[in-house]
């Protein structure tokens, strides 16, 4: 009847106010004790960690080989592709167990602050409390960045040169050739450009 379906939509109302009531009250002690710099940290897909008994990460010195292999060769020179095809070679497993890499498997942990001891906090946020949609953070709530707060896997040097060879990598190719990825494999790769469409020679 006209007054259950009243009665059932008025319920459904308050039922609705409650549960965005109780995840803004959420959000806000997340957001504050992410302000006091109190780490949620979630390990199930970083290589070389585990959540130990306080919830910390904790070294898994296998794992953690090939974190630092992987940072050692790409400020030897190597470009991501390349880091990807030898570990695959290999078979070293990522830490899902699978043993084929990509480039983005590779990039995502030469980007990964924790292996350097630090951490961001609020990389993405909840979007709407009744179907739990997280969305990545790229400016719609603050971040924060909170230095040392747990045990690393690379020291700062090696983490800062990394850094510093992306920004180079992403200077040059922007420079050169916009819109085109950086490979560094041979010394003159990237210098040897085509006068008629504008391609680069590659070493045959």
């Amino acid at each position: 009847s006209a007054t259950s379906e009243f009665t059932i939509s008025l319920y459904a109302s308050f039922a609705q106010a409650e549960s965005e009531s109780i995840s803004k009250n959420v959000t806000w002690g997340i957001e504050k004790s992410f302000q006091e710099g109190k780490v949620r940290y979630v390990l199930h897909q970083t290589l070389g960690y585990r959540a130990g008994e306080d919830g910390k990460p904790v070294i898994i010195e296998e794992e953690a080989k090939t974190v630092r292999l992987i940072f050692k060769m790409f400020t030897e020179g190597h470009s991501m592709g390349e880091i990807a095809n030898y570990l695959t070679e290999k078979e070293i497993p990522r830490r899902n167990g699978n043993v084929k890499w990509n480039r983005m498997n590779v990039q995502k942990v030469l980007q990964n602050e924790k292996y350097v001891g630090d951490a961001i906090l609020q990389k993405t946020y909840t979007v709407d409390c009744l179907t739990h949609e997280r969305a990545k953070n790229t400016g719609q709530k603050p971040q924060y960045y909170i230095r040392d707060c747990h045990e690393a896997i690379v020291d700062r040097d090696t983490w800062d040169r990394v850094h510093l060879e992306f920004a180079r990598r992403s200077a040059e190719a922007k420079g050169k050739h916009p819109g085109k990825k950086y490979a560094k494999r041979y010394c003159l790769s990237d210098i040897l450009i085509c006068p008629h469409c504008g391609a680069t020679f590659k070493r045959t």
